[in-house]
């Protein structure tokens, strides 16, 4: 289980479940972002929590926010491994839940369970270059070519009488 926490409840059920994944024997890796403007403390009191069960803490980069809502899981079904992804606009806090809604993915597509794999690569530094996304919009690698390409695409429809729209 790969995981990217940004902000998360007071009594957090996500950190239940990763300690809980750690004691049945699961790998964890958990990205905690330390510069979540006033949940500093309490991340860092997560990710002391997480260490001490056996989890392996990474703390993103000190320079960059890493504001990414992502978890990845590898599972082995009949000998293979089979990913998993959860891609989402939320910072996997069950309390801001109830206030108000984000958006999550859950997806097999290879082709977005391979760019997840490839923005935790690059996040646990053992991507050794500049990793590719083709599908996924990522900060610091194509996130604002990516916007202009799906704004002018949609235009083009729009300007040739085709159905156009985008949702942000």
């Amino acid at each position: 289980i790969r995981i990217t926490l940004y902000r998360l409840a007071s009594n957090s059920n996500v950190v239940r479940a990763l300690k809980n994944a750690v004691k049945n024997g699961k790998k964890v890796t958990v990205v905690m972002e330390l510069q979540a403007r006033f949940d500093e403390e309490a991340n860092i009191f997560w990710a002391n929590q997480l260490k001490e069960d056996g989890a392996r803490v990474i703390y993103g980069f000190p320079d960059k926010k890493v504001h990414t809502k992502l978890c990845l899981i590898l599972r082995k079904e009949l000998g293979k491994t089979k990913y998993y992804a959860h891609i989402g606009t939320g910072n996997f806090h069950e309390d801001t839940a109830k206030i108000y809604c984000d958006w999550g993915l859950f997806t097999v597509d290879k082709r977005l369970t391979r760019e997840v794999s490839n923005v935790f690569a690059f996040l646990e530094n053992v991507h050794p270059s500049k990793p590719k996304f083709e599908h996924l919009f990522v900060g610091k690698f194509n996130l604002r070519d990516g916007f202009y390409k799906a704004i002018e695409q949609e235009m083009a429809h729009a300007h040739a009488g085709r159905p156009a729209s985008m949702i942000i």
